[in-house]
């Protein structure tokens, strides 16, 4: 609308009487027509009011009619058996907690939950907690021990138990509130799945000596579906040992795989070792009580053994002499070996692994070039590079056949001065794929050509250059594009240069790369909090939290 007063408008001008009233007149209409549509909104707002309050009744009728029709309220119901086994965990047993299945199956709807209890397969598998429990809290969970594997019926069963040593029995854990000690220790929830022992497939029990001692009596007729056993001693009290040729059960025919920490591990074990496809015996290699010999000697007994794991005590091995012959492991694919802190090659000279095709080392190893060269079918590697000298890890890389497609190498934290670092330039450069790499690099370098996946952890003398280069070569070999799929680089120093715009072109075709810096230090001296347990932290906020140390 056209107005007389348009060059006065938005401005601090003071109109004269007489252009008061000739304002006041001039708008008196448009003011009229304003109350005329407020009246129409609010006529319009008591309809649209009206039209919700007559979709809000009506609603709930037909969401329930909705709901009788949906399609999961058809499908067959040994299909949505099938959906419910799918929701289990598969990479450990299922816990007693309603906020997985199964259940959680059961809390959905009155149907959902008939047909879960009536399913066994889902209660097949079971994660048992025994720790610093009330009195109260232990009747309830093993009341419901109980009633978990009941439902289970006939099927094959998969049993974890963490249990507590006896240190961290507290009073309160043993102790009614009337101050009576309970009738049942430790072992009581032990004692409660041995009644299935017939059933166990799967079993794997952490627990303090004595208690697994409480299964001493078990033959192997009383476990004839027995595949895989683990058993993780914890302390006891002093004098208390793990009477393993007493174990009957562990003569079960079906047993292929067993674990058990180092410090429990006994040659006599009565398990039939030729039958063996999985072996672990890990824990600190420290206080391991394994030489060479006795590893190799442990492995000629297994020559169907697929995977293994040992910690290795490289003192005793160090202050023996290896005569052993060469062990030969066709069918071993997957292999780790855990040294401490001290450097042994000897052991796996005398192994003999065609068919190797996963490798973790953890420890410094005096040369790896030997043993790399002859897995030519090896396709993950993982391994520190903290060995005496530099060339030591240069050459290992050298030996890598074709066919690796999985690299991890951790550097850990020396102190200054000492000897350079093994992961340094030079080795990305080794395995960039360009052609212009330091002349005093081995000959013999490998370019990996399969590699689809880098992580380097503990990066101290990696320059942020450094890994632009090497991803710029490994993206840039070969014709048909390159095979590496992902980065992964954890600095122990703050970062240099931002390279991660550099290669946001990589990114965008699809390379998976994660770059964790530390965060830069700021001072804290002389800070009011310094000496409390909350004082901040040197390095800043996100790394005062216990998780990162």
């Amino acid at each position: 609308m056209d107005s007389p007063f348009a060059s006065r408008l938005g401005t601090n001008y003071c109109p004269t009487d007489d252009e008061v009233l000739e304002i006041r007149e001039f708008i008196a209409e448009p003011t009229r027509q304003i109350l005329a549509l407020d009246n129409e909104i609010a006529q319009l707002r008591g309809t649209i009011e009206n039209l919700e309050k007559k979709r809000k009744s009506l609603n709930p009728y037909v969401e329930a009619h909705h709901a009788l029709i949906s399609p999961m309220r058809r499908i067959p119901q040994d299909v949505l058996s099938e959906i419910f086994i799918a929701c289990l965990p598969t990479h450990r047993n299922c816990v007693m907690s309603a906020s997985e299945a199964p259940l959680l199956l059961g809390r959905v709807c009155s149907s959902w939950r008939t047909l879960s209890l009536t399913t066994p397969r889902l209660w097949a598998s079971l994660h048992v907690v025994e720790r610093s429990l009330s009195y109260q809290v232990r009747t309830i969970r093993l009341e419901a021990i109980k009633m978990w594997l009941g439902r289970s019926g006939q099927r094959p069963l998969s049993i974890s138990l963490h249990s507590g040593d006896y240190m961290s029995l507290s009073p309160s854990s043993t102790e009614q509130n009337t101050g009576t000690l309970l009738p049942d220790g430790p072992e009581s929830f032990l004692n409660e799945l041995v009644p299935f022992a017939d059933r166990w497939q799967h079993v794997r029990f952490l627990a303090a000596r004595s208690v697994i001692q409480g299964i001493v009596h078990l033959t192997a007729d009383d476990t004839p579906l027995l595949e895989s056993v683990s058993f993780t001693a914890l302390r006891d009290h002093p004098g208390s040992d793990l009477q393993w040729p007493e174990f009957g059960m562990l003569q079960s025919p079906g047993i292929s795989s067993f674990s058990t920490n180092a410090t429990e591990f006994r040659s006599s074990t009565p398990l039939r070792w030729h039958l063996l496809t999985e072996l672990s015996i890990g824990g600190s290699a420290w206080e391991s009580p394994l030489d060479a010999e006795v590893i190799l000697t442990t492995l000629a007994r297994c020559p169907l053994l697929q995977v293994c794991k040992f910690a290795v005590n490289a003192l005793l091995i160090l202050s023996s002499t290896l005569l052993h012959p060469t062990v030969e492991l066709p069918l071993l694919h997957t292999l780790q070996l855990d040294f401490g802190n001290l450097s042994s090659s000897c052991l796996l000279e005398r192994l003999s692994l065609p068919d190797l095709r996963k490798f973790v080392i953890r420890g410094h190893v005096d040369s790896l070039a030997s043993f790399l060269a002859s897995c030519t079918r090896l396709e993950s590697l993982d391994l520190d590079a903290g060995s005496p000298d530099k060339s030591s890890l240069l050459e290992g890389l050298g030996a890598l056949s074709d066919t690796i497609h999985h690299l991890t190498i951790r550097d850990r934290i020396r102190p200054r001065p000492g000897p350079p670092a093994g992961l340094d330039d030079d080795a990305l450069a080794m395995l960039s794929g360009l052609t212009d790499v330091p002349e005093e690099l081995p000959q013999s370098r490998c370019r990996c050509p399969s590699l689809q996946s880098l992580t380097v952890i503990g990066c101290t003398d990696i320059s942020d250059l450094a890994l632009q280069h090497f991803i710029e070569g490994r993206m840039a070999t070969g014709s048909a594009g390159s095979s590496l799929k992902r980065v992964r680089a954890q600095f122990t120093r703050g970062m240099k240069v931002d390279v991660k715009p550099l290669l946001k072109r990589f990114v965008d075709a699809g390379l998976d790369l994660n770059l964790i810096y530390l965060p830069p230090p700021f001072s804290t001296y002389g800070s009011p909090w310094e000496g409390l347990e909350d004082a901040p932290s040197p390095w800043g906020p996100a790394w005062t939290h216990p998780i990162y140390w």
